[in-house]
């Protein structure tokens, strides 16, 4: 694998409409998502067309944009049979999207085309492992074994929609970030094996009047 393949950004700060755009399809998402699974790893088209339960043929349009948009790059390649195969590898572990490209008005569209997006692709995570069976606590005998009857890793769902003063609203974001700046970065130890869904969105709704 290339010496590059390692230097992956902790966390791409997104400022440009062509990569938000990049980001506003649903199966892009996945891939990305699924690539993100392992952020080290090299990944061919093949074995994420496999795990998205897509023809390979679909993906390669998407692998392209997301390979110009710098989301993805190319970790090694190597021939099969006469064709070049490449390994694909993300650029990042976390995305985030800058303050320009958010307050920015002529940018509407788009931002509402990428959150749809991001909202679609966990809705259907969602939805897939409430059917399952997939989306509920352990059994009470196995969490009896470790606890106290309470499953650790059980789903938890919140939802927030309430008034604080400006103190308190700046210094619950400023907690937010820090948990995910910590949580963001990748595990490196053996038993980092836990999948684990999680979406998170905070906004301040301001009237447009004000500016």
């Amino acid at each position: 694998m290339a010496d590059d393949a390692e230097a992956v950004t902790v966390v791409r700060e997104v400022d440009d409409v062509e990569t938000l755009k990049a980001l506003s399809d649903p199966l892009r998402l996945a891939i990305l998502r699924t690539m993100m699974s392992d952020v080290r790893a090299g990944h061919r088209v093949k074995d994420i067309a496999r795990l998205l339960d897509q023809p390979p043929t679909r993906l390669y349009r998407h692998i392209k944009v997301l390979e110009a948009a710098g989301l993805i790059k190319v970790a090694q390649t190597r021939m099969v049979s006469g064709i070049q195969e490449s390994q694909y590898q993300v650029a990042q572990f976390a995305l985030r999207l800058s303050r320009d490209l958010l307050a920015a008005p002529g940018n509407a569209g788009d931002l509402a085309d990428a959150f749809a997006a991001t909202l679609n692709d966990f809705r259907d995570r969602l939805v897939r492992d409430i059917i399952s069976g997939r989306f509920q606590p352990e059994p009470e005998a196995a969490a009896d074994e470790g606890s106290a009857g309470a499953d650790p890793l059980g789903p938890m769902v919140v939802a927030l929609d309430r008034r604080l003063t400006p103190e308190r609203a700046v210094e619950f974001r400023s907690r937010l970030t820090e948990l995910m700046e910590e949580f963001n970065r990748p595990d490196d130890e053996e038993k980092a094996d836990v999948p684990v869904e999680f979406l998170l969105m905070f906004w301040a709704p301001k009237d447009p009047a004000d500016g």
